[in-house]
């Protein structure tokens, strides 16, 4: 799960104005950086993910890291000790080559288990690349435009795609 554009819609046109819609509230989350950011969140959102917890591992792959379980997690009553996927900005060959920066990373946490990833940085280019990757489970990377963030339709897409078939 990627925090920043999925869950926080910080694109939205209503960001930037004191007025959230109604199923989102802001607050101002410190990590250990001591930098103060402006989230918004939505305990729909909570509750979304909380109901996926029967088909999926939740697992945060967002450059909150750790600082998710403590700051997010609480907010959306999600467990606080949720795995972390350890991501490193630093790996330029994904970004180099038009895909998500992640992908690599991800990719290699996941190995051959099957597994659906929501970020706003996922795009064609990085859907083709773990498509052609051997030894990769069954996944659905589905790409969240940060201007909404995550919808109902999204959770369907997420709850489908765990049926089986």
């Amino acid at each position: 799960m990627d925090v920043d554009g999925p869950l926080n819609p910080f694109q939205a046109a209503w960001f930037t104005t004191s007025t959230p819609p109604s199923d989102f509230r802001f607050y101002a989350l410190t990590p250990r950086d001591d930098r103060t950011y402006r989230v918004a969140l939505s305990q729909e959102h909570g509750a979304q993910l909380r109901g996926l917890q029967d088909v999926f591992d939740l697992v945060w792959a967002t450059t909150w890291r750790d600082e998710a379980n403590r700051l997010i997690s609480p907010i959306l009553g999600l467990p606080d000790d949720l795995p972390v996927i350890p991501l490193f900005r630093t790996l330029r060959p994904a970004r180099e080559r038009g895909r998500c920066w992640k992908v690599d990373q991800v990719a290699d946490w996941v190995g051959a288990r099957g597994f659906a990833w929501f970020d706003d940085e996922i795009n064609r280019r990085t859907r083709i690349w773990l498509r052609r990757l051997d030894g990769l489970g069954p996944h659905l990377a589905l790409a969240v435009r940060p201007s909404r963030g995550l919808r109902a339709d999204d959770f369907a897409r997420l709850r489908s795609f765990a049926a089986p078939p």
